[in-house]
């Protein structure tokens, strides 16, 4: 499938959900949708914003690109050159908010993306075959490099400088860290999500990111410890394997996200970590966010083929993730690391191996 292939799929899906609204048009301001209907189409400037500084309109006979003079011809030239979009472009000084322009390009009929999240989020559920390539190379690339950046680290390193490493090593493959966690030693063991600091490592290090590139998301972890593991650490591991192993394993189609937590609360309890859950969410499925939504015992959200997710459970002290794809033919890891040590494990008659802890 060609970009140009996935594009025109992505517009009759928002076409039939403007008929079934009975809507005139959709203005796409969110950066994830853009990315989603644009087959991997950049509009932001700054990452941490989460409506684009360039917007899509989308109706039953046009598809228009909607920036500022300033946006206008980089997202053309770069991210839409090929997609045959239309432009309604407007002087930097003069742009209109989302609601204004919605108005004009589709009178009172016209919505957004905003106020229709919820549909949207239904749309990206699925991924076609032109993502489920892209996902494959990201992952690819993702567990590569994580594994690398994390073979390097030595005593007296800071969190700092291999955050740096790592965010270097991703950057110059086109994928941008959009989270970007280091922990040394007890900083492991207390914080679930520990940004970087001066901190030097002295024998245990965690690496974690979510690396974005044309809009899809890969999340993966990896620990490291100089010298034999501890035998407090090895059952912690061996146990946090074990609950991403039956998360895993449960993640099969017909299931809700709620089926999931449900076995993974038992995972815990099983292995001995009862509370544990409580500490951290316990993931869900990816795609253009981080997380698409996240698994509870409330989460009606069900899992089909053709889903990511990303499990992420976790213990004082170690976790486990890996971005992972629901085939029709089962569960594939996108997010594996070449030569690092698995914990084997099994449930039922689903065996896994799972990332262990890479002594050095």
């Amino acid at each position: 499938m060609t970009r140009e292939q996935d594009f025109a799929q992505k517009l009759a899906k928002i076409r039939q959900l403007l008929e079934k609204k009975d809507l005139a048009g959709v203005l796409i301001t969110q950066r994830h949708n853009f990315a989603w209907a644009t087959a991997g189409g950049r509009d932001y400037v700054g990452i941490t914003s989460e409506t684009g500084a360039a917007w899509l309109w989308v109706d039953q006979r046009r598809v228009l690109l909607v920036a500022n003079n300033i946006e206008t011809p980089r997202v053309l030239d770069e991210e839409l050159s090929d997609l045959g979009v239309g432009l309604r472009q407007f002087d930097w000084w003069q742009m209109p908010g989302p609601a204004e322009v919605a108005s004009e390009l589709g009178g009172e009929r016209a919505s957004t993306d905003v106020a229709l999240a919820a549909d949207f989020a239904g749309l990206r559920s699925a991924l076609s075959e032109y993502e489920i390539d892209l996902y494959r190379r990201l992952g690819k690339d993702c567990g590569v490099a994580i594994g690398d950046v994390a073979r390097s680290v030595r005593p007296g390193d800071t969190e700092n400088q291999v955050a740096g490493r790592l965010a270097e090593r991703l950057l110059s493959l086109g994928i941008f860290p959009v989270v970007l966690l280091v922990a040394a030693d007890d900083r492991v063991d207390r914080y679930r999500h520990p940004l970087p600091t001066g901190k030097a490592v002295e024998k245990k290090v965690m690496l974690v990111v979510c690396g974005m590139r044309h809009g899809l998301i890969a999340s993966v972890t990896r620990l490291v410890h100089f010298g034999a593991l501890p035998d407090d650490l090895r059952r912690r591991h061996q146990a946090v394997t074990y609950v991403d192993a039956v998360a895993i394993s449960e993640t099969r189609p017909g299931k809700s996200g709620a089926d999931v937590f449900a076995a993974i609360q038992a995972a815990y309890a099983e292995s001995g970590f009862p509370d544990e859950w409580r500490h951290h969410h316990q993931g869900g499925a990816t795609g253009y966010q981080s997380r698409e939504w996240k698994a509870s015992p409330t989460s009606q959200h069900l899992i089909r083929a053709s889903q990511a997710f990303a499990w992420n459970p976790s213990i004082a002290g170690t976790k486990s993730e890996d971005t992972v794809l629901l085939t029709e033919r089962g569960i594939e890891v996108l997010t594996a690391t070449p030569d690092w040590p698995l914990v084997k494990q099994r449930v039922g008659d689903f065996a896994l191996g799972r990332p262990d802890i890479l002594e050095l």
